[in-house]
């Protein structure tokens, strides 16, 4: 299997997650623009994520309670954290599944973009850039992946793909990553 082919579990089914996983130290490189579905003025692109500190988080399905924890987790963490984290959920879903995220939760102050809104172009960028894509799927997988000025600091994909990111182990490893001067090569 290749270094673009990696495998994760769905429940009891093995799927295949496509793209390079990124490795701390390594800048965000390509391009790609993500339409906007919540609490956002403009799409999503590659040089919004080069400007601070910057969580994003992917989301295969709104709908499932893996993912509406992840959403949930990391904005209470996230904000409790630090008030110069800034957290972006990019989800496969279309922009009308996040106003379940606005019906239940309207105190989640993150931003969301919809990936299947996207032109097939910067979806395929995403993704490969991300690592989260999804053989013979139009879902992504569950990750977290923290950046400072363009570099990735921390990157989780977890190999479960049924559970949610461990949000709290994630922000610490940031936390400790920040500290021994790791955001950037």
């Amino acid at each position: 299997m290749d270094s673009t082919r990696r495998q994760a579990q769905l429940g009891t089914q093995t799927i295949h997650l496509t793209g390079i996983v990124p490795a701390p130290g390594e800048r965000l490189r390509g391009k790609f623009v993500i339409p906007a579905a919540r609490r956002a003025d403009r799409p999503l692109t590659a040089e919004d994520l080069c400007r601070g500190v910057i969580v994003v988080s992917t989301i295969p399905n709104i709908h499932k309670h893996a993912c509406l924890s992840q959403i949930v987790d990391l904005d209470e963490r996230g904000r409790a954290l630090s008030e110069q984290l800034r957290i972006v959920h990019v989800s496969a879903d279309h922009e009308s599944h996040w106003q379940e995220v606005d019906q239940f939760h309207p105190n989640i102050q993150a931003a969301g973009y919809s990936l299947c809104s996207a032109d097939a172009a910067s979806r395929e960028a995403f993704v490969t850039m991300f690592g989260v894509g999804v053989e013979g799927h139009h879902r992504i997988a569950h990750g977290l992946f923290a950046l400072q000025d363009g570099y990735f600091v921390e990157v989780d994909i977890p190999h479960d793909q049924m559970r949610a990111a461990e949000v709290s182990g994630f922000l610490d490893r940031v936390i400790r990553a920040k500290g021994r001067g790791r955001q950037k090569v």
